[in-house]
């Protein structure tokens, strides 16, 4: 018989084997809460405008918001209840510099429009809420030099901005803008002729440092102004949609990368695409803007200019019509519902949709002031076009909401009387994307 070994020294070989058993077993995957596909209800939406005397701002929602909240810049201007009542279509004229709006409400989606007139022109624009990084292109070409960059503080804190600059010579230098300083409450204006006088087409980049700011830019001159709006950066392919007709149209660029840019354009008309007389290769310097005019052979009558180059860059439309001018800048695909204003300071607003490789089918749905649906009408956009959508039947018509079946981008365009001006349609905030999560 085989001598037995103690149990006590056999304990630390067991162990061992254990120790070893478990170290071989694979570990699970974490699971992914809430992460990288999921998309959540917005339940907080904050947006700002700037105004002047006369000017009419538009509020409305996609479902109907439990609360807003107003304030006008300076803080001691009046506040209209109106902006209050979050179930409804709001149009009024606020006091003061600008107005900020928040609302809340899960899955609301509230935005705002902002339209007037400015020394006779025709001023439109959408909006904007809280941006990281927002790009201004072609700001005091030609005659205008009354050009400027507004800075909204929709937060409680102090915020604070870094602009930077670019002409058609290159860079800019402007200390005075770095480290620029918006208080709590207030807003702040930036003349364009103050830190480029003389540069020719000027483009700005405003980076958010801290707190929460809202930009949009005014390009102005003479008779002539219209509202910029803010640009997210620069890609190699941009989509200008819904110039309106004009006497002039000019492409502004801006090349920020230190290697020169090669620009082609392409036009999406009613029947498709083609390539813009004249504008196969335009080159854009390294570090610099520049204006570059679009042929009067080639047709862009309401439809949409394609923008690619092979190293990125920002681009923007300038029509001129008369004494004014509109300003059209890229559009930002929208999958999801958006709202567009049927008639802004009794001018009609007309919404013009474009797509690219795939045809789109995109649900226009009118509305009265007080959200009740009026009529729904299907609109068609072929391959490569840009159509512009019929006008409502209604005469209560108040605002569209407007549901692609597929990718597309829109713009409202703004003309009578001589006036015109056109503004980027945006995606109404309703969802957003959750991030992704690993819990182990």
């Amino acid at each position: 018989m085989s001598p037995r070994a103690p149990l006590r020294l056999a304990l630390p070989l067991i162990a061992v084997v254990m120790t070893t058993a478990v170290w071989f077993v694979p570990e699970p995957d974490p699971p992914v809460v809430d992460g990288g596909r999921g998309a959540v209800e917005v339940r907080r939406t904050v947006w700002a405008c700037p105004v002047e005397s006369g000017w009419v701002v538009a509020a409305g929602q996609v479902v109907p918001g439990e609360a807003a909240r107003a304030r006008v810049v300076p803080s001691d201007a009046a506040v209209d209840p109106l902006w209050e009542q979050a179930d409804r279509w709001r149009v009024a004229r606020p006091g003061g510099d600008a107005l900020v709006l928040e609302q809340s409400g899960p899955g609301s989606g509230s935005v705002g429009w902002v339209a007037g007139a400015r020394r006779g022109a025709a001023v439109l624009g959408a909006c904007p809420s809280i941006v990281d990084d927002a790009w201004f292109v072609g700001l005091n070409a030609q005659n205008r030099t009354d050009g400027s960059i507004t800075l909204i503080n929709t937060g409680e804190n102090r915020a604070v901005a870094d602009l930077t600059w670019w002409g058609e010579q290159g860079p800019i230098e402007s200390l005075d803008t770095t480290g620029l300083v918006v208080e709590p409450g207030g807003a702040r204006t930036v003349a364009v002729s103050s830190v480029a006088a003389g540069e020719g087409a000027v483009a700005v980049r405003v980076s958010r440092r801290r707190g929460a700011l809202a930009a949009i830019a005014s390009d102005a001159g003479g008779t002539a102004a219209e509202l910029v709006a803010p640009t997210a950066g620069a890609a190699t392919e941009q989509v200008l949609v819904g110039l309106p007709p004009g006497d002039r149209t000019q492409l502004a660029l801006v090349n920020p990368g230190t290697s020169t840019a090669h620009v082609a354009v392409e036009v999406r008309g009613r029947s498709g695409t083609f390539a813009a007389e004249g504008l196969a290769d335009v080159t854009v310097e390294p570090e610099a803007s520049t204006i570059v005019s679009v042929p009067g052979s080639v047709a862009v009558d309401r439809g949409s200019l394609v923008v690619g180059s092979d190293v990125p860059v920002v681009a923007s439309a300038i029509v001129e019509s008369g004494s004014d001018v509109a300003r059209v800048v890229p559009a930002d695909e929208i999958s999801g519902p958006a709202l567009v204003p049927a008639r802004l300071d009794g001018r009609p607003v007309r919404l013009a949709l474009s797509t690219g490789d795939d045809a789109v089918t995109v649900t226009v749905e009118t509305f009265a002031a007080d959200m009740t649906s009026l009529e729904t009408a299907e609109v068609t956009v072929a391959a490569g076009a840009t159509v512009v959508a019929p006008r409502p039947k209604s005469d209560d018509a108040a605002y569209l909401v407007l549901t692609p079946r597929g990718g597309t981008v829109g713009a409202g365009v703004w003309q009578s009387g001589g006036g015109l001006a056109a503004a980027p349609v945006r995606g109404a905030p309703v969802t957003v994307v959750a991030p992704g999560v690993s819990v182990r």
